[in-house]
């Protein structure tokens, strides 16, 4: 375990009281094999979506930190996912995506149905008690919500529709366009930064400083950032500017943002504990920015564009690029120094600044993934001495 200077730590489960996470936390490699098995192999994570599974045999391999899973349609049209490993000596048996109802281990040509089924294993009419129903692929929990396609590596979670009740249907309620849009980009992104950076970053606080053009003088939001928290989700909404946003004034408005587009505010979903599902101002758009580690000191996002053009049109790239070119860059710096930072031997760990009445400077917001992070380690404990 990295040494930690010895502390009392200040998280609350009130977030009214509470300090931030204890630096170590986003450096500690125990805190991260805890998150690893207690968050990333316990929640549901996204694997894909209906598109990418249109006929019989289409599949796909997905690496979750280090498993993988591959996730197929079979003949009778239903979705499987199963550990992507031969049950023979452990040769990975997919690789990618494609069209298959059959999958042969390169190794030793061991063969699998889109079921799971052991269909065959060369030479085994030869070895004693051989079992074909035993050797079937290991299978791992595989669900759909808003037209994505979800893994869980744990078989007793709760259904997905359970974790995240309600989700849909808001989302649904807001974009009657939903079923039409089509994803036309995908945008990576790399951090120098531990992954629950990217998830703090769910304030306003820092609105004025980082993103300008969001919350200065005569700019296109009002001064809004509004949170309604459920248990795993949350929606956070920010009020669209319609006095500037009509007027066009100079500079203020940062992409092809018009007066007669439908969607005139911003909404931005959390889903515990790293998918961000947004719609921004403009036509009808839908962002899905998935967040993963790749350690405790690095880390990496999709960001999956949909609208209801493919090609997009102009004002579509504006609204693609607006976010690609000027907020995350605006956003990466901070964490990255954030991440250095917290390994100061002067820092132990700030205070959450969150006021009675919400407001939009108000960081309860982080306090609610924090709190879900916090117990996921130390489970619901407060007032404890760090060690080193």
């Amino acid at each position: 375990m990295t040494q930690v200077r010895h502390y009392r730590a200040k998280f609350h489960p009130d977030p009214e009281l509470s300090y931030t996470l204890p630096g170590y936390f986003y450096f500690d490699p125990a805190v991260f094999a805890k998150e690893k098995e207690e968050i990333f192999f316990k929640t549901w994570q996204l694997a894909g979506y209906l598109h990418d599974f249109k006929e019989p045999g289409d599949y796909l391999v997905r690496d979750l930190l280090d498993q993988q899973v591959l996730i197929v349609k079979g003949k009778d049209g239903k979705l499987r996912a199963f550990y992507n490993v031969c049950q023979h000596r452990g040769h990975e048996l997919a690789k990618g995506r494609g069209r298959k109802l059959i999958f042969t281990c390169p190794y030793h040509a061991w063969s699998y149905d889109a079921t799971g089924a052991l269909k065959a294993a060369p030479n085994a009419e030869a070895v004693k008690n051989f079992d074909y129903d035993a050797l079937a692929l290991a299978p791992v929990r595989v669900e759909t919500l808003l037209n994505m396609v979800f893994v869980n590596l744990d078989p007793n979670a709760k259904p997905i529709h359970e974790v995240y009740d309600g989700l849909e249907a808001e989302i649904r309620g807001v974009m009657a366009e939903f079923d039409d849009l089509k994803l036309v980009r995908t945008d990576p992104y790399a951090f120098n930064a531990n992954w629950k950076f990217i998830f703090d970053a769910m304030e306003c606080y820092h609105c004025p400083v980082i993103h300008p053009t969001v919350m200065g003088e005569n700019t296109y939001v009002e001064l809004s950032f509004e949170i309604t928290a459920h248990k795993y989700w949350a929606l956070h909404f920010i009020r669209g500017n319609r006095d500037v946003i009509s007027k066009k004034v100079e500079g203020s408005v940062p992409y092809d943002l018009r007066p007669d587009q439908k969607y005139l505010d911003t909404y931005i979903w959390w889903m515990w504990p790293n998918i961000y599902l947004v719609i921004h101002q403009g036509n009808a758009n839908f962002k899905v920015l998935y967040g993963m580690p790749k350690d405790e000191g690095s880390s990496w996002e999709t960001v999956d564009n949909f609208f209801l053009k493919d090609p997009p049109d102009p004002v579509d790239v504006s609204n693609m690029n607006n976010f690609r070119d000027l907020v995350q860059p605006q956003d990466i710096p901070p964490m990255e120094s954030q991440h250095r930072g917290v390994k100061s031997t002067g820092y132990t760990q700030g205070r959450l600044m969150v006021d009675g009445e919400r407001t939009w400077r108000s960081e309860h917001g982080v306090h609610h993934f924090n709190k879900l992070c916090w117990e996921a380690v130390r489970g619901p404990h407060y007032d404890v001495s760090t060690r080193g």
